[in-house]
């Protein structure tokens, strides 16, 4: 299977590297444009959490974030691997989006996002590193198997 990876630091100024790298893999992995834009979402949200939680402000960490995109039988395996502190982002509670914004609170959309885009997520911590797997499958076109 075809798997294309890319290491960032724990930069914000690495969100454009990895925005080039999901442009350019896209065609190697054959990824529709809605599932980059959706790929791209997720991966902006989920590294921009890692960069400002996963990691003391002031310490710059080289290779401190891995992504690999996979295909796989029935579309696309997404890993982010940190070596940031523990978290699983699984284990935060869904938000109460009928609430407004006021009500609801800081913080909590962006794991609800990725959740309502990805088909299927899991989180492990192997090797001192937060590893977190998500399946996007391929929109089947209708009539067609």
């Amino acid at each position: 299977m075809t798997v294309e990876s890319i290491m960032l630091s724990n930069d914000l100024k690495e969100l454009q590297r990895l925005g080039a790298f999901l442009q350019d893999a896209s065609r190697t992995l054959q990824l529709d444009e809605m599932t980059l834009y959706r790929v791209n979402l997720v991966c902006d949200e989920l590294v921009t959490n890692i960069i400002l939680y996963g990691y003391p402000e002031d310490v710059l960490v080289d290779q401190a974030i891995r992504i690999d995109i996979e295909v796989v039988s029935d579309g696309w395996e997404l890993r982010l691997t940190d070596r940031g502190i523990p978290f699983n982002p699984l284990l935060k509670s869904a938000p109460c989006i009928d609430l407004s914004v006021d009500e609801r609170g800081i913080g909590g959309l962006g794991i609800h996002f990725v959740r309502q885009v990805m088909d299927d997520i899991r989180y492990e911590r192997l090797n001192n590193e937060n590893v977190l797997m998500m399946v996007k499958r391929r929109v089947q076109e209708e009539g067609i198997l």
